[in-house]
């Protein structure tokens, strides 16, 4: 059952249109701790028994992402999507396992601002 309640309201105020399809992709994003790929997000759907094309999951996720619902990040050299908390924010990414970390600190560098910092989560540096 796809939360509208709980997706419209964001999707509303991204100026994104509210589509049933689009409420499907967040809801399959909502269910994972770590970023997840259009493929992923797709056959999740299709499991679900929902026919929802792979192009329409791409084009919902690349409209999210460009108004910030999701955050888009590359994974094993595979686009991987999540969602994304509504306050200005850097992300913390681990380069093993690819867990985030949402860190919303305004660190300026040399007059730059991280929007992605790559490291090694402490679960990973322990193994």
């Amino acid at each position: 059952m796809v939360d509208m309640a709980r997706w419209g309201p964001m999707l509303a105020a991204a100026g994104i249109r509210v589509t049933n399809q689009r409420l499907l992709v967040l809801d399959v994003l909502a269910a994972h701790r770590l970023p997840v790929s259009a493929q992923r997000v797709h056959t999740e759907l299709q499991d679900r028994g929902e026919h929802t094309g792979l192009t329409t999951v791409y084009r919902a996720l690349a409209s999210m992402a460009e108004a910030g619902i999701v955050h888009a990040f590359t994974h094993m050299g595979e686009a991987v999507y999540r969602l994304c908390g509504p306050a200005r924010h850097h992300h913390l990414v681990c380069r093993v396992c690819g867990m985030v970390a949402e860190r919303q600190e305004n660190d300026v560098v040399d007059g730059f601002r991280a929007e992605e910092v790559y490291g090694v989560c402490a679960t990973c540096e322990e193994r």
